[in-house]
C-alpha cells in the first residue's frame, strides 16, 4: 500500500433496522492520501473542521464527497426488552474501602427481598482473572477500580454502580464501548463534605492546631504568653473564600460561608453568573480566584485534565499568607509544591482531607508542618450519609436488575443511557 486515505466524518446517523438491528449511516468526505513516510496532508497538516488548510471541497476528487457507508449490527442482547425485564443477578466487589457495602448490610436484605440473586467476592482471583460472578452479573457494584480489561469480561452487565462519588479509577469509556451503563451516587455525601470544608476554613483561620499544641505542650503554663501564630487572625467578614469548581458541594459550602460574612468567589467554566447569583457568589477567572482569596477551597473532580491543577505556578499566584483547603481529591494538588509553598512562608497553611497517596505515608513532610490540618479522607462520613448511600445503592441496583433504569442524572455515560432508554421503549 503506497498511502492511506484521509477521510473526514461529516455525519453519523443511527436508525432502527429489522429484528432488533441498528443501521449506522456514516457520511464521509475524502480529503486525500497520506504516504507511508509522511503522515502529513498535502498542505502540511490533516485539515480540521474549520478548514485551516484551505477549502476541503477544492481538493476532493469528483464524486468523493458524501460517501454513505452503511453498517448493520445487532443490539447487545442485554438491551432487548425480554432480557432486560428478567430479574437479574447483582455482584458486589468485597473490598471497597470508603463507601463499600458490608455483606451483612441492609442493602443485601432489601435486594434479596426483591428476589435478586446476590454474589459477593473479590473482583479478581489469585491469578488476577475476573471472578465468575462478575461475568454473569446484571449489575456490578464496585468500590474498587475497573480497567477496560475487567469491564470487557462483564458479559451480561447492564449497569456498573460506584456506591460513592469518585470514579476516576473506573474506565467509563470502556463501559460505554461495551454497552454498559455507569452510575455513581453523586449527592449522598454533599452536606457532610461542605461542612468539613467549612470546619477546615474556620479551624485554619483561628489557627486551632497551633493553639492546641501550645496548651498541650505546657508552653502556656510556663510562659504565660500567647502562641506564635503563622499569620495574624482576621475577622471572617473581611476575608474572601475562592471556590475552585462550583458544583453541588461547592454551592452548599457557599451557603454555609455566607452567614459568617465571607465574600465568596468561584471559578467554574460550566457555571454562569446567573446561577451563582442565587448563592451570593461572584464568578471569576481562575487567576482572579487564586490571587484575591484568603482561602482557596478545591471542589472540582479528578480527571487527567485536573491532575495537579493546583501546581507550583498556581500556588505562587495565591495571596501571601493564604490557606489552601482540599476536600475533593488529593492528586488535584501537587503535594510537593504545596509543602514547599508552606515551608517558604508563602502560604500560611492548609486543611487537607485528601492527599496524593492514601493513606498518607508516615514519613510525609506534611506531618511535620504545624499549620496543616490533616484528616483521613473522612469528610463524607455521618450516620445519615451512610444510610443515604445504602438507600440509593439499593434503589439504583434493584431498579436496573428488575427491568428499570436509574435516574439519568446519576449516569455518567448519558448518551448511552438515552440510546438504551429508546431501545427499551421506556
Amino acid at each position: 500500500m503506497v498511502g492511506r486515505m484521509v477521510l473526514w466524518v461529516e455525519e453519523v446517523r443511527v436508525v432502527e433496522g429489522e429484528e432488533g438491528s441498528v443501521i449506522v449511516r456514516v457520511l464521509v468526505n475524502f480529503l486525500g492520501t497520506v504516504g507511508r513516510e509522511s503522515r502529513t496532508h498535502q498542505c502540511g497538516t490533516i485539515p480540521t473542521p474549520s478548514g485551516e488548510c484551505g477549502d476541503r471541497d477544492d481538493r476532493m476528487p469528483a464524486g468523493s464527497r458524501g460517501s454513505d457507508i452503511v453498517s448493520t449490527f445487532t443490539l447487545p442482547s442485554r438491551w432487548h426488552k425480554d432480557h432486560w425485564n428478567k430479574v437479574g443477578q447483582v455482584a458486589f466487589t468485597s473490598r471497597g474501602g470508603s463507601g463499600s457495602i458490608d455483606p451483612n448490610d441492609s442493602v443485601h436484605g432489601a435486594l434479596l427481598a426483591k428476589g435478586l440473586e446476590l454474589h459477593m467476592e473479590p473482583l479478581h482471583d489469585a491469578h488476577g482473572n475476573v471472578n465468575g460472578s462478575f461475568k454473569t452479573a446484571d449489575v456490578v457494584i464496585s468500590g474498587v477500580g475497573l480497567t477496560a480489561h475487567d469491564i470487557e469480561q462483564f458479559h451480561h452487565a447492564r449497569l456498573i454502580l460506584r456506591p460513592f462519588v469518585g470514579y476516576d479509577d473506573i474506565d467509563v469509556d470502556a463501559a460505554t464501548a461495551n454497552g454498559i451503563l455507569f452510575a455513581n451516587i453523586p449527592d449522598a455525601f454533599s452536606e457532610e463534605v461542605a461542612n468539613h470544608a467549612l470546619a477546615l476554613i474556620l479551624g485554619m483561620n483561628q489557627q486551632l492546631l497551633i493553639s492546641d499544641h501550645f496548651v498541650r505542650s505546657g508552653a502556656w503554663a510556663d510562659q504565660r504568653s500567647r502562641p506564635k501564630r503563622a499569620v495574624p487572625v482576621h475577622r471572617l467578614s473581611v476575608q474572601t473564600v475562592g471556590l475552585i469548581g462550583f458544583g453541588v458541594i461547592a454551592r452548599l459550602t457557599a451557603e454555609r460561608l455566607r452567614p459568617f460574612g465571607f465574600k465568596v468567589l468561584a471559578y467554574d467554566p460550566y457555571v454562569t453568573q446567573e446561577v451563582a447569583d442565587g448563592y451570593g457568589v461572584t464568578m471569576a477567572s481562575f487567576d482572579d480566584v487564586l490571587s484575591h482569596s484568603d482561602f482557596v477551597s478545591v471542589h472540582t473532580f479528578l480527571a487527567a485534565s485536573t491532575r495537579h491543577l493546583i501546581n507550583a505556578e498556581r500556588l505562587a499566584q495565591m495571596k501571601q499568607g493564604a490557606y489552601l483547603i482540599n476536600t475533593a481529591r488529593g492528586p488535584i494538588v501537587d503535594e510537593a509544591a504545596l509543602i514547599e509553598a508552606i515551608k517558604s512562608g508563602h502560604l500560611a497553611g492548609a486543611g487537607l482531607d485528601v492527599t496524593e497517596v492514601e493513606p498518607l505515608a508516615k514519613d510525609s513532610p506534611l506531618h511535620a508542618l504545624p499549620n496543616v490540618i490533616l484528616t483521613p479522607h473522612m469528610s463524607s462520613e455521618s450516620v445519615e450519609a451512610g444510610l443515604a448511600v445504602r438507600r440509593r445503592t439499593h434503589e439504583i441496583a434493584s431498579s436496573v436488575a428488575t427491568g428499570g433504569l436509574p435516574d439519568r442524572h446519576v449516569c455518567q455515560n448519558r448518551p448511552l443511557f438515552d440510546q438504551i432508554k429508546e431501545a427499551l421503549g421506556h
